[in-house]
């Protein structure tokens, strides 16, 4: 499909979400369509925000050459969401950013942007040191297992893992959500902030050369070199000094 006639379907799938539920306080799109870069075979995304608090759901089909989903989800529980921030913030909270109004009569769209980028510092800070600790340090754990044990098969897919987190670190640090998943590494490098060995990592993920296990492995231990000393400089400290911490 191309742009236009993906918009003009658009339109109307939001025309009749609105219309079939007489408590949508806003409709809008969401992900490439709203940002006006979709492809021939993208897929339409609408959110559509309803007045009841307590609901969220989906409806999400395909017709042909065409695949659509609409969220369902109540204006408290939304705005809930958006204030959040967690590991995976600059991925999930990009569509709270990039919200496209096609019926935003109380001008939500634009508060619930303001929510998402304007969240406390130590909101970021917490979330930066739980992604170092719970995700980034299990998986170099990992990558020295795979080493010590002599089983590299499973190298290529934690070397993804370790410079997708890569890259949250740094949308975390910066306080900027990526605009797709599909662009996420290439938006991280030009991003600043950056742990050092991350840009090798990255690279070598995007190229798809993770042929070589010596190589990843050892790409894999720069990067979390680098992120120890990330850290160390930003005096997060990763280690509890509870042997228990409960």
């Amino acid at each position: 499909m191309t742009h236009r006639e993906r918009r003009a379907l658009a339109c109307e799938i939001a025309d009749r979400a609105r219309h079939c539920r007489d408590d949508a306080l806003a409709v809008g799109l969401y992900g490439s369509l709203a940002r006006g870069d979709d492809g021939p075979y993208s897929d339409i995304e609408i959110l559509c925000v309803l007045k009841t608090p307590d609901e969220d759901y989906t409806r999400e089909w395909t017709a042909g050459p065409w695949k659509a989903e609409v969220n369902f989800v109540g204006a408290e529980a939304l705005f809930a969401q958006a204030a959040t921030v967690d590991g995976e913030w600059p991925l999930t909270h990009g569509a709270y950013v990039h919200t496209r109004p096609l019926h935003d009569p109380e001008q939500l769209f634009p508060r619930l942007r303001d929510t998402v980028l304007n969240q406390p510092g130590d909101a970021f800070a917490t979330a930066i040191r739980s992604l170092i600790v719970e995700d980034l340090y299990e998986l170099i754990g990992k990558v020295r297992n795979a080493r010590h044990m002599n089983e590299p098969d499973g190298l290529p897919v934690v070397a993804m893992h370790l410079a997708l987190h890569g890259a949250f670190l740094i949308g975390l640090a910066n306080r900027t959500p990526y605009t797709s998943g599909t662009r996420l590494f290439a938006e991280s490098l030009r991003l600043p902030e950056r742990p050092a060995g991350y840009d090798n990592l990255c690279r070598l993920v995007m190229a798809g050369t993770l042929g070589d296990p010596a190589r990843v492995a050892t790409l894999c231990e720069g990067f979390w070199s680098g992120v120890e000393r990330w850290a160390a400089a930003r005096s997060i400290v990763l280690d509890d000094p509870r042997l228990i911490p409960f």
